[in-house]
């Protein structure tokens, strides 16, 4: 487990220096465009139920919206443990497929589709690709996907890895589980 997150950190941070996209230049990363595999810590941060977290990683499942006119996602803030620290902080037993979570403390945030400056999702098939605010928000509510999404792309309800800067939730990075 602890080479397969070092090789996703690698391809992640090789995606971060290299140029995406296409005609709009360097650095342009366009709705559906394939994105890396998301890296993930050893555990994410612990959750203070009272109020939104200091920056760092965390681990979010989206709470379906229902109304497209919003303008934030709602996600479920919990700690998430993989590979060995999972096990030394879990036991093997709540460690299937090398990963679990506390459901308590947990905590509803709602992060701003403004705010949000980094976001992808991850199919079945573990295909990982870049969706706006604005999609996500839509897909999530049961919309049929942009029409550049690849041909039979479905929206998967897997967990995200969030990332919180300055207070603020500016990443969600959808996490494929077994």
């Amino acid at each position: 487990m602890r080479a397969r997150l070092a090789a996703a950190l690698t391809v992640a941070a090789c995606f971060a220096f290299a140029s995406c996209g296409g005609d709009e230049g360097p650095g342009t990363v366009k709705l559906y465009d394939r994105a890396p595999v998301p890296g993930v810590p050893d555990r994410t941060a612990a959750v203070d139920p009272s109020a939104l977290n200091p920056d760092g990683a965390y681990w979010g499942e989206l709470l379906f919206p229902g109304d497209s006119s919003r303008q934030s996602l709602t996600f479920r803030i919990t700690q998430a443990f993989f590979a060995d620290a999972c096990v030394e902080e879990l036991g093997a037993d709540e460690c299937p497929n090398d990963f679990g979570t506390l459901s308590d403390p947990s905590l509803d945030v709602d992060a701003a589709l403004a705010d949000l400056l980094s976001i992808t999702v991850v199919t079945d098939d573990r295909a990982n690709f870049a969706v706006t605010a604005d999609e996500l928000l839509s897909i999530a509510g049961g919309a049929k996907p942009a029409e550049e999404a690849p041909e039979g792309f479905e929206f998967a309800p897997f967990p995200f890895l969030l990332t919180v800067r300055d207070g603020k939730i500016v990443e969600a990075r959808q996490i494929w589980l077994p």
